[in-house]
Order: C-alpha cells, then sequence, then structure tokens
C-alpha cells in the first residue's frame, strides 16, 4: 500500500471518530450542592444544583393550618404535597376529633379501622383517635398522594378534604 492511502485512511477513521464524539448525545450528571442541616426560612423551593441542561428542585417541606370553628373547617379543601404537614386548630366551641373518611371507621387512609389503629402511638393512620378541646390543636404529616376525605368524628356533619400530590 502506497503512504498516501495509509494516510487517507487514517484521516476517513479521525473524522468519523471526531463526528461520532461530536454528534453522540452528551450526559451531564449534576452536582447536588451540601446545604447541611439549613432549614429555609421561607415555604418556597430551594435549587440546590443547576446548569443549562440540568435542573434541579429539592422542595421545602411546608406547614398547613386548617382552622376548625363552629361553621366547620377552613379551608374545607387543600392542596398539599407529599410529606407536608396540616395542623388542624381547634377554636370551636365543642371538641374536634380529626379522622380520615369514612365515618365511623376511618379506614380510607390507612386501610384500617377505628378499632385497629387507635390508638395511633405512631401517627401513621390520619386518625387523631380522640376529642381535643378548643384551643388546642393536631398535626399530620402526609405520605402518600391521593385524596383523602376527613371528618370531625364528634360532630360528622363537618367534613374536608386534603389532597396530597
Amino acid at each position: 500500500m502506497s503512504k498516501n492511502i495509509i494516510i487517507s485512511i487514517i484521516v476517513v477513521v479521525l473524522i468519523i471518530v471526531g463526528a461520532w464524539f461530536f454528534m453522540s448525545p452528551k450526559s451531564s450528571v449534576p452536582v447536588v450542592q451540601d446545604v447541611g442541616n439549613t432549614q429555609p426560612t421561607n415555604n418556597e423551593n430551594i435549587i440546590t444544583a443547576e446548569n443549562p441542561d440540568v435542573k434541579i428542585e429539592v422542595g421545602v417541606l411546608k406547614n398547613h393550618e386548617v382552622v376548625y370553628t363552629d361553621s366547620g373547617f377552613s379551608p374545607s379543601n387543600l392542596n398539599i404535597k407529599v410529606g407536608d404537614t396540616v395542623i388542624w386548630k381547634n377554636q370551636s366551641s365543642e371538641g374536634m376529633w380529626v379522622g380520615s373518611a369514612m365515618h365511623p371507621s376511618h379506614i380510607v387512609y390507612s386501610g384500617t379501622d377505628l378499632k385497629s389503629h387507635c390508638p395511633d402511638t405512631a401517627n401513621t393512620s390520619f386518625d387523631e383517635c380522640k376529642s381535643v378541646a378548643s384551643g388546642e390543636s393536631w398535626s399530620f404529616t402526609f405520605t402518600k398522594a391521593g385524596s383523602f376525605g376527613y371528618h370531625n368524628h364528634v360532630n360528622a356533619s363537618k367534613f374536608g378534604k386534603i389532597i396530597v400530590e
């Protein structure tokens, strides 16, 4: 083989390898900033890593408040994210016992009935399991997505819904 043919083959191979290198999809690995134990003071999402191709958002867990009065729960419907906590505050003249639908079993969120999960010492069944007086509150952290009806077990005509996304 002549020297020119060998050089031509090498040039063609280099062109093919170069074209493949520049045309192939690039995968970028995001670098996540260590935010340590600091907690944001607002209720906004924080950005932990960003470059022109990749944007990762870490949601800040939020606390939401529902007030119970003699008129019922306000807001009666609330949209939240998985991991958020809802705090129910009793500002009524009667007792408040927040329980997952359906009355009287409270089975919808946990799949267990009232007799099976109360007392709920781990607070995993979306059931307060007792009545609290005016001025007291109860909180629950939602760990799964869905639409969950609830009611005041003391007065089941008062109800609401938490929509967890």
